[in-house]
């Protein structure tokens, strides 16, 4: 249970996507084609909705045994905020990618468009190879799809994504190994509240490095 929720807190750290000139949410299926553990599978996210508005976004996730996460960023700050609720306790992870390990490995990101297409929720896309550097040396892989055919400018990702100038329909990650891809199923306009991108005041605010002691992995 410890090693999903943690698995998960990463990905939601990497997956931070913004845009400013839209406003509604795009309905994302989830698949595992790979995952260190297949048990794991039954109590992962099948699909997320992320809600959009005056260039903030929320990616919500919600699992098995009553699990949920949501991601709030922000692309005027450059900041996102990880919301995990589970076993009765609510956490708000805050800074996430603002150290400068995190920029840096975002700036250093080595981005390969290629001449590969095809149609996602009804748009035309193009792929994306990105190379992310990690501490640990090894880079960690991700694959994108993006299209120009949506309004989102270049505020509507944060991260290694923002080096992508297009709206992206299609992704998928590897880390821990575990790869998760996500591919747009919908794309909805539609008013969204504003209180989707506030930090409720019952959740207890910590950093990722925190989050992961208190789950006994020692930031690890």
């Amino acid at each position: 249970m410890k090693k999903i929720i943690l698995i998960l807190s990463v990905f939601a750290f990497a997956l931070n996507l913004n845009a400013q000139n839209f406003e509604g949410r795009i309905v994302f299926t989830i698949e595992y084609p790979k995952l260190p553990d297949p048990n794991m599978a039954s109590m992962l996210p099948t699909e997320t909705n992320t809600y959009f508005k005056d260039g903030k976004s929320r990616f919500e996730m919600n699992m098995s045994m009553g699990m949920k996460n949501a991601t709030i960023s922000d692309a005027a700050t450059g900041t996102s905020v990880v919301l995990m609720e589970m076993m009765g306790q609510k956490y708000a992870l805050t800074g996430a990618g603002e150290d400068a390990e995190s920029k840096k490995a975002a700036d250093e990101t080595k981005v390969t468009i290629s001449k590969e297409t095809k149609k996602i929720a009804g748009y035309n896309c193009t792929k994306a190879v990105l190379e992310v550097p990690t501490k640990e040396g090894a880079p960690m892989n991700m694959e994108a799809w993006f299209t120009n055919d949506l309004k989102f400018n270049k505020g509507y990702a944060v991260g290694p994504l923002k080096k992508i100038d297009g709206t992206i329909l299609q992704y998928s990650i590897m880390q821990n190994g575990m790869e998760m891809k996500l591919t747009a199923k919908e794309v909805v306009k539609e008013k969204v509240a504003a209180d989707k991108f506030v930090i409720p005041a019952d959740y207890t605010k910590m950093t990722q490095e925190e989050f992961m002691k208190a789950m006994g992995q020692g930031g690890k």
